[in-house]
């Protein structure tokens, strides 16, 4: 036998390992990224089916829908996130501030009376010997008797120097007390402040909340809580992870879903021709060249969406098309077994998208084959109790013709043999015969 020229080339000029190893990398990383584009497109279109199912009083709610209370829904619950980390420092810094406060408070106590003690001492001592420094003093907040003391107090002093050592004690008291009292104001005004602050984030926290419920109003004004977590869980799927993945997932998610089945179906039917490729070049060893592994992925792709719209048109093809016909819901998961086991096998595929059409374009009516009386039917019609001249005339034969028939003689058409057999009440194989009598097909 002549051997094949291109097959005997390629088996002795055998491609370098160079390109063999070149050829298997970019076919591994490309499968790879097919895949990872499938798992992408998949999981949205599964988003898509879970999430048409969101019912709210006898309407579903369409996704993007969804997306437009979502991205509302998100800059809210941003903001809310925001002052609720803020309300959480706040209370933080308040219950430090509250410590500080408590501890500062105690030493100013301390201060407090000490000073107090010695005033009211001085008080005590001058009553008999200035009665009005006494009186002005009396009742007054320490402040302000140490404020009238320095206002005589050289005078005092002058009359009676006995007074100076307690003087200058009230004057140290009051140098240790006067810092204390500032930190003791600062610690006060701000622990004030951060309450200001806290309730101010509450009210902000209020406010979001009153927003969010004029959001979910927009679905329904009588939304359950139920009926709301369901919302909010669909929300925060649609929302899920921050980054250009996380964009492009939601942008697949909403995309319509017409566009993105068959999306789905011509990268499963790429992957599959990927697996293909990768399968003859592991296990076969086969190289073949760039134009011809982009020729395989195209027709790959093409095949997998013909097989697609022929089995959504209810032709069965390679499966049940009842499970894909009309406007029943798609299975993601069968189509994409449709699509990869389509351009897998796209030759096989398109052999049989061919023989359906052969026969969906083909003659309507398939000649019957040629039959003949088996024996003269004039017995039959006695024992059948039938008159053949009524058949005759019911099937408008003439005489020679009708004869010829019953004496098997002249093939007989497929009509006749049906009335035939159902007046004389037989099956057609025991009137009939395909093998014609002696000499007729010598004669044809």
């Amino acid at each position: 036998m002549a051997e094949n020229p291109p097959l005997a080339a390629a088996a002795r000029d055998p491609p370098s390992r160079l390109r063999e190893w070149l050829t298997s990398i970019v076919l591994i990383v490309f499968t790879s990224a097919v895949g990872f584009a499938c798992v992408l497109v998949l999981a949205s279109t599964l988003t898509q089916g879970r999430m048409a199912g969101l019912n709210i009083e006898g309407v579903n709610i369409s996704i993007w829908k969804l997306d437009y209370i979502r991205q509302q829904w998100a800059d809210i619950r941003e903001h809310m996130r925001r002052e609720s980390d803020d309300l959480a420092g706040a209370e933080q810094r308040r219950g430090e501030l509250s410590a500080q406060l408590i501890a500062v408070e105690a030493k100013y106590q301390s201060a407090l009376i000490a000073f107090t003690q010695l005033l009211d001492e001085f008080n005590s001592r001058i009553r008999p010997l200035d009665a009005a420094l006494a009186e002005s003093m009396n009742g007054k907040d320490p402040a302000q008797q140490h404020g009238n003391l320095l206002a005589a107090q050289d005078e005092l002093l002058k009359r009676h120097p006995e007074l100076a050592p307690l003087a200058e004690s009230i004057g140290a008291a009051h140098r240790a007390f006067r810092p204390i009292s500032g930190e003791r104001a600062a610690r006060q005004a701000a622990n004030q402040a951060v309450i200001a602050e806290i309730e101010t984030l509450q009210d902000g926290l209020k406010s979001g909340r009153t927003s969010l419920d004029a959001l979910f109003a927009q679905i329904s004004t009588r939304l359950d809580e139920t009926n709301r977590s369901r919302i909010e869980n669909a929300l925060y799927e649609l929302h899920a992870g921050r980054g250009p993945l996380a964009k492009f997932n939601n942008r697949l998610v909403t995309t319509p879903p017409d566009i993105l089945t068959l999306g789905l179906v011509i990268l499963m039917g790429v992957l599959g021709s990927a697996l293909q490729m990768t399968y003859a070049l592991f296990k076969r060893n086969r190289v073949e060249r760039p134009g011809a592994y982009f020729l395989r992925l195209s027709v790959g792709a093409i095949t997998a969406l013909v097989i697609f719209i022929v089995a959504k048109a209810g032709v069965p093809i390679v499966a049940d098309a009842s499970r894909m016909g009309g406007d029943a819901p798609i299975n993601p998961y069968f189509v994409s077994f449709l699509a990869i086991i389509s351009g897998l096998m796209s030759e096989n595929a398109i052999h049989s998208v061919q023989a359906q059409g052969a026969r969906l374009f083909a003659n309507e009516e398939t000649p019957e084959p040629l039959r003949w009386a088996r024996f003269d039917l004039r017995e039959a019609f006695r024992q059948a109790n039938r008159d053949p001249e009524k058949v005759k005339r019911l099937l408008n034969a003439e005489d020679g013709q009708f004869d010829a028939w019953i004496a098997g003689e002249e093939s007989i058409p497929g009509n006749v043999q049906t009335m035939l057999a159902g007046v004389l009440e037989r099956p057609r194989r025991e009137l009939f015969s395909d093998f014609p009598p002696d000499g007729k097909e010598a004669a044809a």
